[in-house]
């Protein structure tokens, strides 16, 4: 990319928790100009509603069909949560819920067992600290829990943040810093020959999440999207997901709890259930049927869940790409950068892609590990 005489200034399409987050860490770790657009109030969609799981493990350590080196950015990711977290406290005044207290992961059937064994093999390959538990093991660490349990982890690598704080706090420290304006509209980018231009500003970052590759482009008085600028980006697809909370209670968990597809989050007063993941579905509303699905599992899970009242349903749409890890870097057209991607991991991964497009956009060494998420990678997967 070109070398510039002092930082450049950057348009940042998206005020999701990946386009806040790297404002944060352009502006106010950095010193860059930077705009965010969005022609919705800012940090809400998937950030919003996502349960604000940190979960490198359960989520990436035995995951068919990903990117081969997920596991490891999101270790990555997850190794600079807590300075994050300190900062952005401290620089907000916003106490954003980040717990150290590991994620209790549990079987109650032989297919979820058999997942668990896979889990700890490759964390034990890896080295990587977890503890397999007995059923009575997981029992006297979560009394919650049905006394039909299989087998369970302890993954003190998964940890978990209120992630409703997180962008609060995100919007706080950018809405007083001198060098960050929000503009509630549409980004105006139009086409000059091959080059996309943004008045005022040098480099342009999308991370528009699902929406990223149909931001529009002006050219010749006409609006295209930005997926004829970067044919990548077709490949992010959109992945409906529905939620929950119930009100907490004697039988409810008091530490994040996993099994199969479900998980249980204790946050302040609740215990938030989730989640469906549907290819191919936008949604904005959340369906009676999937809910009570979602609340019986959790029920399974938890017995004594059974009779806590809703407190709260919703949906939202995560976005994803064939081998489930995000475009992070510069596009085939200059001056173009994305972050996008993210699917199940968008708030675990939101400092490290923040720190990663920081580094490619400043000029500096972003490290072999950032190139392998370029968008221009092959799709070569696990099996």
């Amino acid at each position: 990319m070109a070398l510039f005489g002092s930082l450049p200034r950057i348009a940042i399409i998206g005020a999701g928790i990946i386009g806040l987050s790297a404002a944060y860490e352009l502006a106010v770790r950095r010193g860059a100009r930077v705009s965010i657009f969005d022609t919705r109030p800012p940090g809400r969609g998937a950030s919003w509603a996502a349960a604000g799981m940190l979960a490198p493990a359960f989520e990436a350590a035995d995951e068919p069909g990903q990117h081969t080196r997920l596991f490891e950015l999101c270790l990555h990711g997850a190794a600079i949560w807590p300075d994050f977290a300190e900062d952005l406290s401290a620089r907000s005044g916003i106490d954003i819920g980040f717990s150290r207290a590991p994620c209790l992961a549990v079987a109650l059937g032989a297919n979820e067992a058999i997942r668990l064994g896979r889990i700890s093999a490759r964390l034990g390959g890896a080295r990587i600290e977890h503890a397999a538990l007995t059923p009575d093991e997981v029992l006297r660490r979560e009394p919650a829990i049905s006394p039909g349990v299989l087998s369970g982890l302890e993954l003190p690598s998964d940890l978990r943040v209120n992630n409703r704080q997180v962008v609060d706090a995100l919007i706080a420290a950018l809405r007083t810093h001198p060098k960050v304006k929000f503009v509630s509209d549409r980004a105006p980018l139009r086409a000059v020959g091959s080059q996309l231009r943004l008045e005022g500003h040098d480099i342009i970052l999308a991370a528009a999440g699902w929406e990223t590759a149909i931001i529009k482009v002006e050219e010749q008085g006409q609006l295209f999207s930005l997926v004829n600028w970067e044919t990548a980006l077709d490949d992010i697809d959109c992945y409906g997901g529905q939620m929950l909370s119930v009100a907490d209670g004697a039988g409810a968990p008091k530490r994040v709890v996993r099994s199969g597809h479900v998980y249980l989050v204790p946050r302040e007063g609740r215990i938030v259930i989730g989640a469906t993941v549907e290819p191919d579905r936008v949604m904005d509303e959340p369906e009676e049927a999937a809910i009570e699905a979602l609340r019986l599992e959790a029920i399974r899970i938890c017995p004594g869940l059974a009779d806590a009242p809703v407190l709260e349903r919703w949906a939202g749409v995560r976005p994803g790409t064939p081998d489930q890890a995000p475009f992070i870097g510069e596009t085939s057209t200059p001056g173009l950068f994305v972050a996008a991607g993210h699917f199940r991991n968008g708030i675990l991964l939101a400092p490290m892609t923040a720190r990663i497009v920081a580094d490619q956009i400043l000029g500096k060494d972003a490290g072999d590990l950032a190139g392998a998420f370029s968008v221009r990678r092959t799709y070569a997967a696990t099996a």
